[in-house]
């Protein structure tokens, strides 16, 4: 990391750390920030998401939308720290599908979800704080084998200097504070977060926290996709989104070096303004692009529930649509487990699901044998 681009910021300071370079140790929230110039972007980030909200409103069940946009979430935010997989085999292996389709990369973007998942969940009982994040981490990289070091511990927060955009320190473009300034840094922020005073809109909360956290960057690894799990708890604990609905991994994954630019200047030259404006923006995208996954699901919906009036409309087979939407790849165990009924009426119902165009039984070798709803990933992806 260059001293010179750092040595003069108002948004940190520079410590020694390793091997004679220099950490960068930013300034506890909240800065002084020019809130007339953020008036715009934030009225129109705040319109998104409150048309957004609406969408959830009339959903009679919101996690027909919730689900499938972790399920995006978990896909996008993991893609951008070079952990691939396809919507079909993480949905495959969540249901059970053979060793065809659990490629380590496939299980851990499954802990990702999951730990969002159980992130927000959480939230219920606890407010919102280190441990939460910890215990996400924790679930993140839990059993599962990274090529990036034995040294992460999956849930502790980092033992040795990390670094940003290198293989060695000396080359990095960005060094976070050591270890030893971590704690103190993680506790301010969360000091923060739990302020009496909260005179800044959430959505200009969530912007500084998620600098906050991936400039301390904290753990060993997995600090892009906790950060960003950050924003939705945030959001939803605040009370701006009242479904966790809204996830901006997605929209973000096409500007990523925007992205971690903006985050950079911040640090270099106390460009808050720049940051926050590009945040909104991505906000404001981000609500769009999910009232559009919103309508193709509700479309999707709306032909499914048509055709089953072809097929001799019940109760039983309605049931299963709406699982479909939280669940779009399942065993006929599972809908039997759904619906309370025994193995044989669950086969008749899915069987007649299959014939309406709904399922299609899944080639692999999977036992149980597993039943996907193209219709919804397709709908969840974009390529309705």
């Amino acid at each position: 990391m260059r001293k010179e681009q750092f040595e003069h910021s108002p948004s940190g300071q520079l410590v020694p750390t390793e091997r004679g370079q220099w950490a960068f140790v930013p300034n506890p929230l909240p800065p002084n920030l020019d809130q007339g110039a953020l008036a715009r972007p934030l009225a129109q980030a705040s319109a998104a998401v409150g048309e957004l909200n609406g969408i959830g409103r009339l959903l009679p069940d919101p996690y027909l939308l919730i689900r499938p946009l972790q399920a995006q979430e978990a896909l996008t935010s993991s893609s951008m720290e070079g952990t691939y997989t396809t919507l079909n085999d993480l949905l495959l292996v969540e249901a059970g599908a053979g060793e065809e389709n659990r490629a380590p990369d496939t299980r851990e973007v499954l802990n990702y979800r999951r730990a969002l998942a159980e992130a927000i969940a959480s939230l219920d009982k606890v407010p919102l704080s280190l441990r939460t994040l910890r215990d996400a981490h924790r679930r993140l990289l839990g059993g599962v084998a990274r090529h990036r070091g034995a040294h992460v511990q999956a849930g502790e927060f980092k033992r040795n200097q990390n670094f940003i955009g290198a293989y060695e320190i000396e080359k990095a473009r960005f060094v976070p504070p050591p270890p030893q300034e971590t704690l103190a840094c993680l506790d301010a922020m969360e000091r923060f977060i739990h302020r009496e005073n909260e005179t800044l809109h959430p959505l200009i909360d969530s912007a500084l926290l998620h600098y906050q956290f991936e400039t301390i960057h904290p753990f060993a690894d997995g600090n892009g996709r906790v950060g960003r799990m950050l924003i939705t708890l945030h959001l939803f604990q605040s009370g701006l989104i009242k479904h966790p609905i809204l996830y901006l991994s997605p929209t973000l994954e096409g500007r990523k070096d925007e992205y971690i630019d903006r985050m950079f200047e911040v640090s270099r030259n106390g460009d808050w303004l720049g940051w926050i404006v590009f945040y909104l923006d991505v906000v404001e995208k981000a609500a769009a692009q999910a009232i559009e996954t919103a309508d193709r699901l509700r479309t999707v919906e709306k032909a499914y529930r048509t055709r089953l009036q072809q097929a001799g409309r019940s109760a039983n087979l309605l049931s299963i649509v709406d699982l479909l939407f939280r669940a779009p790849v399942v065993s006929i165990p599972q809908v039997a487990d759904h619906l309370g009924v025994t193995y044989r009426a669950a086969q008749m119902n899915v069987q007649t699901l299959a014939k309406a165009g709904v399922l299609q039984e899944h080639s692999g070798t999977s036992n149980p044998r597993l039943y996907v709803a193209q219709d919804i990933l397709e709908a969840i992806s974009g390529d309705a």
